[in-house]
C-alpha cells in the first residue's frame, strides 16, 4: 500500500527544519511576497533559496504560496517571483488566482500547479475544468465527506491533497468575506482578522436574543489521527496539517505524530492504534477541542468550540481555596505541573498565569504530581471550585525543540561507502545514498607502506563515520585495503569532506528546474490588443430577485437584465416559470442564478435543471462556481461567471473569455481604482446596491443553537452590529453583511469604468423597494 505525503506548515526557518526533523515528506511555506499568511514571518528570497537547500538534502519537497487573490499591477510583478522559484527549484507552487493559473500555464508550462483550498473545490465537475487547465494537485474544500473525496479522487485521477489536523474555517474558503467588509483585511488577500473567532449571540427579527452569548462561529481544530487508515485506503495523496502561524515545536510535535501513525499503519495495517499518550501531547500541544470536521457526517453544533476559541489546554486541577492573605490559590491537581509551564483559570473573571514559583504547604517545590495540592500566587483573587487548565507544557516544548536544534537528532540520508586503499595508488572513496544518487573522489597523495601501525578496516570505517555534521549517516560500508598500507587521517578525512558535498551537489542537481516557456512581456502586450474595442456607452442595469413580485417590479421599472434565483435552487425551479410568463419580459436577458455551493449530488439536480431550462427556452445562467461554469458551458449555455468566483485581475477575464463566458461579474473586493486598471478583454459588470453574503458555511448556525425550527435569523457581534442569517434547503448557512452596499453617489464614477452593467443585489427584497431601487438607479444612469 502506498503511504501517502505528509505536508507540514512552516511559517518561519525554525517550523521548516522542524517539520523536516521530524519527518515531514514535504512543506509548504509563504515567501514575504503574495501569500494567504501574512502575519507569519514567511520567507524572504534567500531564505526561500536556503529553504530548499536545506529541504532539498535531506530528500523533502517545497511547495510555495502564491494563494491570494492578485490585482493586475502585481501580477505585472509576480512573473519575476515565479522565474525565481523555479530558479532554486520549488517543488510546487499552491494557488488561487485562476488568472494567476492561466498566466503560469501560459509561460511555465512545467511548473507543478496546486489548487489552493481558497479555490472552493468541492465537487468533480469544478476539479475536471481545473484538470484541463493542467494542474497537478487539488486541494479540497475540507466541507467534503470522504465519499465524495473519494468521487473527485477516482473521476478526475488528480492527486489530492487534504487536511488532517489543525485549525478550521467556519466559512468554505475563498467565500468568505466578513473579515473584509467589517474591517478592511482581506482574508482572499492573506490579511483575515479571523472574526470568527470573536463572541456572539443569535437574535430574531425584533432583536430579541435566541440563543445563549458565545463563540458561534469558531469550530474545534481538526484532528484525524485515529482515522488514518480509513483516508489512505481512500487514495488520498497528500496528508496536510495546518499551521503557518503556529510555533515551531506545534509542528514538530504533529509532524512526528503523523509519521510515526503513517508508517505505523504502512508496516502493520491490522494492528494500527495510537497511543493515549500521543493524543494526550497533540491536546497538550493545541486545542480548542477536537473533531473529525465533515468527513463522515455534518457534526452539528459538536463542530463548534462555542465557549473558548482559543487554545484550550488539558484539564489540570481546580482552586480548592484561596488565601487572601498570602494571595495564593490552592489547587487540587488532575495532571503534573512544573515551573515554567502555562495555565489557565477558567470563567468569567478567569486570567492566564506563568508558573514561577509553586509552594507545597511552606515548601518552594519545582514540579507537583498528579493527585497533590499546591499554592500558586496569583495576580487577582480567585474563587473556590474554579477550573485550570495547563495550555503550556515546558518541559514539552523543550524536548521538541531539541528535535529540530540538534543535528544529532535531526533526520539522515542513508549512504554507502566504498573504499580503496592500496599501496602505490591514490586513496578512494564512492558514496551512494539511498536514492541512488553517486560522488566519488580520489587523493593526490599515493598511498605508502606502513613502517608502524597499518590502516585496518575498523580505524577506516571510524574515520569515514565521521558524518555527524551532514545530513548523511553510514548504512554499509565495504573496504579494499592492501596489506600494511597507511594513509593519513587528514588525507582520509579531506577526501570524505570532498566526497560529501559532492554527493550533496549531486541532490541537489537531481532537482528538476522548470525553465520560462514563453515571453511574459508578449504575454501582457497580448492582453492590451485583444481588449480590441471593447468600450461601452452607458451600463446596463441588472437586477438580482428571488421572487416572482419582485420580478415583476423590476422589470416594469426598466430593468434590462434580470437574474433569478438565491441560495434555494429548488424555490427557483418552483417559480421561474411564473416570471417567464410575464409579458414584458425579454427572455434573451433572463439569466437563473445557480446555487455557489454544489455538492457531488446536488450536481445531479443542477444538470437536470439546466436540461428543463433549456426546453423552457431560457439558455442564460449565473454560474458561481467552476463546477456549475464547467457544466453550463459544456451545455451550451449563455454564461455569466458570479462574484463568487473572484474575477480580480485582467488575466482571470482573459482565461473566462477563453471559456466562451458572456460577462463576468466582478470581485466584491475591487476598488474602483483597481476596477479602472483592468483591461477588458470580456463583458464586465460590477453590483452597486444590496445587503451582500459574506460566508456560506455547511454548519447549520441557527439549528445547532436553537429549537425553533426556522429558517432565518440575525447575528450580533459585541459591537451590536447584526449581520442576517439564511439557512438554505441544503441547511447551510449564509451571513449576510452588518450594511447594505449603496453607491448612488459614486455612479458618474462607475460610469467611466467602461462596464457593461451594474446590478443591483436584491434577492428576498420586497418588491416595492425593488421597485423603488431600480426606478432611482434607472433614471440615475440615464
Amino acid at each position: 500500500m502506498k503511504a501517502p505525503e505528509l505536508l507540514s506548515p512552516a511559517g518561519n526557518f525554525e517550523s521548516l527544519k522542524a517539520a523536516v526533523e521530524n519527518g515531514a515528506d514535504a512543506v509548504y511555506l509563504g515567501g514575504r511576497e503574495f501569500n494567504a499568511r501574512r502575519n507569519a514571518d514567511n520567507f524572504d528570497r534567500k531564505e526561500l533559496k536556503k529553504a530548499c537547500i536545506y529541504a532539498h538534502l535531506k530528500g523533502v519537497k517545497i511547495y510555495v504560496t502564491i494563494n491570494i487573490l492578485l490585482s493586475d499591477e502585481e501580477l505585472k510583478q509576480v512573473g519575476d517571483f515565479i522565474e525565481y522559484l523555479c530558479d532554486i527549484g520549488v517543488d510546487g507552487i499552491i494557488i488561487q488566482d485562476v488568472g494567476l493559473a492561466s498566466f503560469i500555464r501560459s509561460n511555465f508550462k512545467d511548473v507543478k500547479l496546486h489548487a489552493s483550498t481558497q479555490m472552493t473545490i468541492h465537487n468533480v465537475e469544478g476539479a475536471k475544468l481545473l484538470k484541463d487547465l493542467n494542474f497537478n494537485r487539488i486541494v479540497l474544500a475540507r466541507e467534503l465527506s470522504l465519499e465524495e473525496i473519494i468521487q473527485i479522487k477516482f473521476q478526475t485521477g488528480l492527486e489530492i491533497e487534504s487536511f488532517v489536523h489543525g485549525a478550521l474555517c467556519f466559512c468554505y474558503s475563498g467565500q468568505c468575506l466578513m473579515s473584509s467588509f467589517i474591517g478592511g483585511r482581506s482574508g482572499n488577500r492573506g490579511q483575515c482578522a479571523q472574526p470568527c473567532r470573536m463572541p456572539y449571540n443569535l437574535v430574531n427579527e425584533k432583536g430579541e436574543r435566541i440563543s445563549e452569548k458565545g463563540y458561534l462561529l469558531s469550530p474545534k481544530d481538526l484532528n484525524m489521527i485515529e482515522y488514518l487508515p480509513l483516508l489512505i485506503e481512500a487514495g488520498i495523496d497528500s496528508f496536510k496539517i495546518e499551521g503557518r502561524l503556529k510555533r515551531p515545536e506545534y509542528v514538530a510535535l504533529v509532524t512526528s505524530i503523523y509519521r510515526k501513525a503513517i508508517d505505523r499503519f504502512i508496516e502493520n495495517p491490522e494492528k494500527y492504534s495510537v497511543t493515549s499518550d500521543e493524543k494526550r501531547q497533540l491536546a497538550k500541544m493545541f486545542n480548542r477541542g477536537f473533531t473529525t470536521g465533515y468527513y463522515f457526517n455534518n457534526p452539528g453544533a459538536r463542530l463548534i468550540s462555542i465557549d473558548c476559541p482559543k487554545n484550550k489546554g488539558i484539564l489540570l486541577g481546580k482552586v480548592v481555596d484561596f488565601n487572601v492573605k498570602t494571595n495564593r490559590a490552592k489547587i487540587l491537581l488532575y495532571d503534573e505541573l512544573k515551573l515554567g509551564d502555562g495555565i489557565d483559570f477558567r470563567g468569567k473573571e478567569g486570567f492566564g498565569h506563568t508558573v514561577t514559583k509553586l509552594y507545597k504547604g511552606d515548601v518552594s517545590i519545582e514540579q507537583a504530581d498528579k493527585g497533590d495540592v499546591i499554592e500558586i500566587a496569583t495576580k487577582r483573587p480567585l474563587n473556590k471550585g474554579i477550573t485550570v487548565y495547563k495550555t503550556y507544557d515546558d518541559l514539552l516544548f523543550n524536548t521538541l525543540k531539541d528535535t529540530y536544534i540538534n543535528p544529532d537528532r535531526g533526520k539522515k540520508i542513508d549512504v554507502d561507502v566504498q573504499v580503496v586503499a592500496k599501496k602505490g595508488m591514490p586513496f578512494e572513496i564512492k558514496m551512494t545514498d539511498e536514492d541512488g544518487n553517486e560522488a566519488f573522489k580520489r587523493s593526490d597523495f599515493i598511498a605508502a607502506e606502513a613502517h608502524t601501525t597499518p590502516l585496518t578496516e575498523e580505524l577506516l570505517k571510524n574515520q569515514i563515520d565521521r558524518l555527524g555534521n551532514t545530513v548523511f549517516k553510514l548504512r554499509n560500508f565495504k573496504a579494499d585495503i592492501g596489506d600494511d598500507v597507511i594513509v593519513p587521517f587528514s588525507i582520509i578525512n579531506e577526501i570524505r569532506r570532498e566526497t560529501v558535498r559532492e554527493l550533496e551537489k549531486s541532490r541537489l542537481e537531481k532537482k528538476y528546474k522548470s525553465r520560462p516557456t514563453g515571453d511574459r512581456q508578449v504575454f501582457f502586450s497580448s492582453i492590451q490588443e485583444n481588449a480590441g474595442n471593447l468600450v461601452s456607452a452607458t451600463p446596463k442595469l441588472s437586477v438580482r430577485v428571488s421572487d416572482y413580485d419582485a420580478a415583476k417590479a423590476a422589470i416594469l421599472s426598466g430593468a434590462d437584465i434580470i437574474y433569478f434565483g438565491s441560495c434555494d435552487m429548488y424555490k427557483t425551479q418552483n417559480v421561474y416559470k411564473d416570471v417567464l410568463q410575464i409579458p414584458e419580459l425579454d427572455i434573451s436577458n433572463f439569466y437563473i442564478v445557480l446555487p455557489t455551493i454544489v455538492s457531488n449530488t446536488k450536481m445531479a439536480e443542477v444538470k437536470s435543471f439546466l436540461k428543463e431550462l433549456k426546453h423552457s427556452g431560457v439558455n442564460g445562467v449565473v454560474a458561481g462556481n467552476l463546477g456549475t461554469l464547467y457544466e453550463s458551458i459544456n451545455n451550451g449555455f449563455k454564461v455569466v461567471t458570479d462574484f463568487t468566483l473572484n474575477t480580480f485581475n485582467s488575466i482571470s477575464l482573459r482565461f473566462l473569455n477563453q471559456l466562451s463566458i458572456q460577462r463576468a461579474i466582478l470581485s466584491t473586493e475591487l476598488t474602483i481604482n483597481q476596477i479602472k486598471e483592468m483591461t477588458k478583454l470580456t463583458q464586465t459588470e460590477c453590483i452597486i446596491q444590496g445587503r451582500l453574503p459574506i460566508m456560506i458555511s455547511e454548519h447549520n448556525l441557527i439549528g445547532a443553537n436553537t429549537k425553533n425550527g426556522i429558517m432565518k435569523a440575525g447575528l450580533k457581534d459585541r459591537l451590536g452590529m447584526v449581520f442576517p442569517i439564511e439557512i438554505d434547503e441544503d441547511y447551510r448557512t449564509h451571513i449576510y453583511n452588518c450594511h447594505e452596499l449603496c453607491m448612488i453617489n459614486h455612479l458618474s464614477e462607475l460610469k467611466n469604468l467602461n462596464l457593461d452593467v451594474l446590478q443591483l443585489y436584491l434577492p428576498g427584497e420586497e418588491a416595492a423597494r425593488v421597485r423603488r431601487l431600480t426606478d432611482m438607479y434607472k433614471k440615475a444612469l440615464f
